[in-house]
């Protein structure tokens, strides 16, 4: 939709600003890609593009003519080399907390470990696309990379795989699934950002996303936004109350923000961008009103 800016004497619309994306995205995703975008004067269009099957060629698609303006993804330094990264990450660092999806009939194979060495012997599946691929690699554990997910679940229940560790955020992905589980009281952890990218040539856009999800920090949307996709899922999950499995992240490039607390989740632990336990009642803990302004029916955008 064209949108009319300015004073009623005004004579000429403001072009929308379009922007590409991949067809079928997260939805919070969109819409925190919508909420960085409205900080801007320009009423904003996404285009969704079909036929990006996998993270590599979303990355070779970038800027091109029949390609996407933006892409997100799990960084590396490899990434972060092949595009401009804006450095704000966007579900928190939640991609790095792993749940292990195990052959229910091996439960009890997982009741004694305490400590990531004892991950060594085991076999991983992991998906062959990820850089998370890489930080399980060279923590030396074993890996076999898989291209389908629900094929490395029939993996695991025929004991071709020990393992598959996947995000916290796809812990109830699997449930008509009775021959695996999830496993209930360990968590693989491991520093981990999920960034926005654009084409190495625009850094206009670039800078227009930091500066609006910057933003969106600033004055508390950007939150409202993370607690109304997560909270209740990260309630049910008690990541405190697991056993942390912690491994360094070699693949995260020196310009990873990790000294800025407020960008990153921390399981436990509270500060005002961390609360998402919205139902814990102590002197500390408060709601967060309602910011209107953040409403997704108060911005200029659009989907084609």
């Amino acid at each position: 939709m064209l949108c009319i800016c300015g004073s009623a004497t005004a004579s000429r619309a403001i072009a929308p600003l379009e922007i590409r994306v991949t067809a079928g995205a997260n939805p919070y995703v969109t819409e925190l890609l919508a909420l960085a975008l409205s900080y801007q004067p320009r009423p904003v269009t996404f285009k969704p593009i079909v036929g990006i099957p996998t993270q590599s060629r979303a990355l070779r698609l970038l800027g091109k003519p029949s390609g996407i303006d933006v892409f997100w993804s799990v960084t590396s330094k490899a990434r972060e080399q092949q595009a401009l990264a804006v450095r704000i990450p966007l579900v928190k660092g939640l991609l790095g907390y792993r749940v292990l999806f195990i052959a229910a009939s091996r439960a009890a194979d997982f009741v004694d470990i305490k400590h990531w060495g004892q991950l060594q012997p085991l076999l991983f599946g992991l998906r062959h696309d990820w850089p998370d691929r890489a930080v399980f690699e060279r923590n030396g554990l074993q890996v076999v990379a898989f291209h389908d997910t629900e094929k490395a679940m029939t993996m695991l229940s025929n004991k071709r795989l020990d393992v598959v560790p996947l995000d916290i955020l796809a812990a109830n992905d699997f449930p008509s699934r009775t021959d695996i589980m999830v496993q209930p009281s360990l968590l693989i952890s491991y520093p981990s950002a999920v960034y926005l990218f654009v084409d190495k040539a625009n850094t206009q856009l670039r800078d227009l996303l930091q500066a609006g999800l910057e933003q969106a920090i600033a004055d508390g949307c950007f939150e409202q936004l993370f607690r109304r996709h997560f909270a209740d899922q990260l309630t049910q999950l008690d990541l405190a109350g697991r056993t942390h499995l912690r491994l360094p992240n070699p693949t995260l490039s020196a310009e990873t923000p990790l000294s800025r607390s407020e960008l990153w989740y921390q399981p436990g632990t509270y500060n005002d961008n961390n609360n998402t336990q919205n139902n814990i009642k102590d002197e500390h803990s408060s709601a967060v009103a309602p910011r209107t302004h953040c409403l997704s029916g108060n911005r200029q955008t659009s989907t084609n």
